[in-house]
């Protein structure tokens, strides 16, 4: 989600909904790109938990700022992303 000056709060809630509303498909369909593309199986493990942990620290960092600009405002925890790659 790019920075945006000026964004309200109902714009804030309109971009998360539409952002985070199909992150679970993007997410597996990342997977299934990772498991076509690479040739070496041993691998797909530990490039998918880089994968996980780096998409968890930007979401971390991103949930941080929106605490911090709009302290009134709920987003989906970083436990409940880290519980959704988790399934996958």
């Amino acid at each position: 989600i790019p920075f945006q000056v000026g964004l309200s709060k109902a714009d804030l809630r309109k971009t998360l909904k539409s952002s985070l509303s199909g992150v679970d498909k993007s997410i597996a369909a990342m997977y299934k790109k990772l498991q076509k593309n690479l040739t070496s199986e041993e691998l797909l493990p530990s490039l998918w938990d880089k994968c996980k942990k780096d998409f968890l620290d930007k979401y971390e960092t991103f949930v941080q700022l929106v605490a911090k600009i709009y302290p009134a405002e709920s987003v989906p925890s970083v436990g409940e992303l880290r519980d959704l790659l988790a399934s996958m």
